[in-house]
């Protein structure tokens, strides 16, 4: 036994050391800082609540050993909590028996976007009445001020006891499919997680391949054994194979999650097919894969690859086992070949924001000669070790190649699932709210503004963008064109376009709420665009971005998603290309608006009858109005604002 706690505190060590790599400074505010926020409730330290019943503290943690005083100073520089004439501000009866993170933290998945989410094992029955409650809002609390130091934390209260009985939901409403998830989420939390501080998943200790009963004859056997101490560990239970009807919920997640980051969600979505079709396997849960390479390696199978503790690595490992799977099962050397270059793409992009802190090159080429050597590096590595510089045809055409794999594998295995009928255990309600986001995303209805199926919102922005005007049959058509003005001038228009449209204020829309367009692009204007004024294009983009927030499908909220579609917002942009004589019956006009289902729409109108009628509508069907303040109106510089104002507003 004290073989495999070694090996499993070396692999443990080596997550950390990995994240610390990346980052160390939010890898000293994940693991450091947090825990320490946790073990306390003092006044002046964030997370702190009013109430003497709020549980708080982790078993075992040794907080003045954890945060050194200038890393405490650092953060906390006015606090009083670490003063020699305080009284001691940690907790002497801790509540959270294990604190662990679930995901992409330590891992080659990680970005410097990734957030972190926290498994917090508690038992309810020990937090009195009103317990949890009280350490639900201590925790936001703690999400808010890291929120505030660019720090996305969620944090998950579980009962020990639900979680090892397979019953548990998700405590806190936040990213769950409800009923799909629960052995997902177990297995996820099995396979990816750091122990921060805390009880040891007693699981790392419980060989594979067993069976329910003998599982717990095993358990119970372990708590007999002389120099063994049940305190060091917190039992989750039996990792069973997922019950095939579980499926059907996990993949309309993950085709939702898929929406705003389809890298990740190829790969999980892949593992479900994965799981749904190869049945053959005695343990088709990866979780047990992972454990048997860190705590069993003499379970290996004698085709598997002996690695070093420090290699093993739960992303690498899982897309490795879907590529095989692939190949043995389907002969599919087109779906192995997207899993590698998601993966890969992955890779990059952390790769990539972790620039700054140097070793990113030499860990790259390391990186690449272990897929290499696993046969995860895709056909073309150059192509796509450039994909950040990718011209903007090819980051869509590439976006278009992962939808369109994920809606064929859901489609694949949707006639499977219509033969569970009522078994299903995933809610109407959950299957209403999930399907309404992908009808959101793909749906197109009359008016509404189309989004892209990118890769990623920040795969999509783009540094510099030049619009141009050209005229076509007698109209203005309005182009949107991939980087500036000088750019060289025997590149076509065709490689550099990124969206045309005959209205400006629509393509400009268009070009926002897909991320592509951002606070950060520069705005340029052709030569030959003369029609436009790069002020106003400027002012416009600016105006639109500061009325609608980008869209987050995986945080609209469920219950406006059950709900009939209102508008939340709306934009009124008049005379826009300066027509001249405006009237009542010459006055061009647009109004964007924006959904509770997080949907945008785009009207015209040409005189201000039409205008004040939809102006009425909104006001009578939505509330919308500038005294409600959620109707801006944007009226560019020109010789008739006085009289457009007038018309607008007298």
């Amino acid at each position: 036994m004290e073989n495999r706690l070694q090996r499993y505190r070396e692999y443990n060590r080596e997550r950390k050391i990995k994240a610390i790599a990346f980052n160390s400074s939010k890898a000293d505010f994940l693991f450091k800082i947090v825990p320490l926020l946790l073990h306390s409730n003092y006044p002046d330290l964030p997370g702190f609540i009013d109430n003497t019943a709020c549980p708080c503290g982790i078993y075992h943690l040794e907080p003045r050993k954890l945060v050194d005083s200038d890393l405490f100073r650092k953060y906390f520089p006015h606090s009083s909590a670490l003063h020699e004439n305080t009284r001691n501000p940690f907790s002497r009866h801790p509540m959270i028996h294990s604190l662990k993170t679930i995901g992409s933290i330590g891992t080659i998945a990680q970005t410097e976007k990734s957030d972190c989410d926290y498994w917090l094992s508690i038992r309810e029955s020990e937090l009195g009445p009103d317990g949890f409650t009280l350490l639900y809002e201590k925790c936001q609390k703690i999400e808010d001020w890291a929120d505030s130091k660019g720090h996305e934390l969620h944090f998950f209260l579980m009962d020990i006891d639900q979680t090892r009985k397979n019953t548990f939901q998700s405590l806190a409403d936040k990213e769950s499919a409800g009923t799909a998830l629960k052995i997902l989420l177990k297995d996820e939390l099995f396979r990816t997680h750091i122990l921060v501080a805390g009880k040891m998943l007693l699981w790392w200790l419980i060989p594979p391949g067993l069976t329910r009963e003998g599982y717990r004859i095993y358990v119970a056997t372990l708590l007999k054994t002389r120099n063994f101490n049940p305190e060091l560990f917190i039992d989750l239970g039996y990792m069973t194979d997922i019950p095939q009807a579980e499926i059907f919920g996990a993949c309309l997640w993950q085709m939702n999650k898929a929406l705003d980051s389809p890298f990740k969600s190829i790969i999980k979505f892949a593992y479900l097919e994965m799981l749904m079709t190869d049945r053959e396997q005695l343990l088709p849960l990866f979780s047990d894969h992972l454990k048997t390479m860190v705590t069993f390696p003499e379970e290996r199978s004698v085709s598997s690859v002996n690695l070093r503790i420090a290699s093993i690595d739960p992303y690498l490992l899982m897309a490795r086992e879907i590529v095989a799977f692939y190949l043995r099962n389907h002969n599919d050397e087109q779906r192995a070949d997207l899993i590698r270059e998601c993966l890969f793409m992955k890779t990059l992009e952390g790769m990539a924001s972790q620039k700054k802190y140097g070793d990113s090159e030499i860990r790259l080429n390391q990186t690449k000669e272990f897929m290499r050597s696993w046969q995860l590096l895709p056909a073309n590595p150059k192509y796509f070790s450039s994909f950040l510089e990718w011209k903007f045809k090819d980051l869509v055409d590439f976006g278009e190649t992962a939808h369109q794999y994920l809606i064929d594998t859901y489609r694949r295995l949707r006639s499977t699932f219509a033969s569970f009928h009522g078994n299903l255990t995933i809610s109407e309600k959950d299957i209403s709210i999930l399907g309404r986001k992908l009808f959101t995303f793909y749906e197109k209805r009359p008016n509404k503004i189309d989004f892209i199926r990118s890769l990623s919102r920040e795969a999509m922005a783009q540094q510099n963008i030049t619009f141009q005007v050209e005229i076509v049959n007698g109209n203005s058509v309005h182009s949107a064109l991939q980087g500036g003005k000088e750019r060289e001038k025997n590149v076509s228009t065709s490689d550099i376009l990124i969206g045309r449209n005959s209205n400006p204020i629509k393509l400009m829309t268009w070009l926002i709420i897909n991320g592509i367009l951002t606070p950060n692009t520069r705005i340029e204007l052709s030569k030959h665009s003369l029609a436009l004024n790069l002020h106003d294009l400027q002012d416009l983009a600016d105006k639109i971005i500061g009325s609608f927030p980008p869209v987050n499908f995986g945080r609209i909220s469920g219950e406006h998603l059950l709900q009939e579609e209102e508008v939340k917002q709306a934009l009124v942009i008049v005379n826009f290309e300066k027509a001249k004589d405006v009237s009542e019956k010459n006055l061009p006009t647009a109004i964007i608006t924006f959904t509770s289902y997080g949907e945008y729409f785009f009207q015209t109108m040409t005189t201000l009858s039409q205008l004040k009628q939809e102006l009425q509508l909104l006001l009578t069907r939505h509330l919308v109005s500038r005294w409600n303040n959620n109707l801006e109106y944007f009226i560019p510089p020109q010789p008739s604002s006085h009289q457009i104002r007038k018309l607008l507003f007298s």
